[in-house]
């Protein structure tokens, strides 16, 4: 397995590759801006934008924001109404800087594809945000294809892509962020791997 610190870096890595699969969250934007823009929608449901920055902080003691909010105000009955307006949001995220163009250098000369785990609406609304549609021949949202059994390390998800791009693994790349989940499927297929050891990701603090 290769190890970068900079997502930028895969292309010295992709010799002998002719189809190259991303992760998303953390490896091709930073989640917390969707934290952020989630907890920001939290709080114009509750009518008062301030609370934004204590959901926040909340996040940044490791707590469960929302509950811990909710708590404080006295009103555990808003449960349900803030998980709607955060897992709903129009995400306000953006691509880490230089990866439109990476992608726009990479979708010339291999197959790419993307597979990321999570509710489907919240990665829809996430790779709309993103502009993800026009770089990737290929996109997968391992909860479509049957629940959350088929997220990372089941390697369904990598299983199709193959056939789809018709390739061999050992053709294959797959770059992700989460050591503990993202390369068991790939290593076992005989895929390529690369690990963006990111030091700007959400749980970067807690899973290294």
């Amino acid at each position: 397995m290769v190890i970068i610190t900079n997502i930028l870096e895969i292309e010295q890595h992709l010799d002998g590759i002719t189809s190259v699969i991303f992760d998303l969250d953390d490896t091709l934007y930073s989640e917390k801006q969707y934290v952020r823009s989630g907890y920001k929608a939290v709080a114009k449901r509750m009518g008062n934008k301030a609370l934004a920055d204590k959901l926040w902080r909340y996040f940044e003691k490791g707590k469960p924001a929302i509950d811990e909010l909710l708590n404080e105000m006295n009103c555990k009955d808003k449960k349900a109404e803030c998980l709607e307006a955060y897992r709903f949001q129009k995400p306000d995220i953006c691509l880490y800087d230089g990866v439109n163009e990476l992608l726009e250098r990479l979708k010339h000369n291999y197959k790419l594809g993307l597979i990321t785990d999570g509710r489907p609406e919240g990665q829809k609304a996430k790779i709309k945000a993103l502009g993800l549609d026009k770089y990737f021949d290929e996109i997968i949202i391992t909860d479509e294809l049957g629940g959350i059994d088929f997220r990372k390390p089941n390697p369904r998800a990598f299983q199709i892509l193959a056939e789809r791009f018709r390739e061999e693994y050992n053709r294959m790349c797959y770059i992700g962020d989460n050591i503990h989940k993202d390369f068991i499927a790939p290593e076992m297929l005989g895929m390529e791997c690369i690990w963006f050891r990111n030091p700007d990701g959400l749980y970067s603090g807690r899973q290294r």
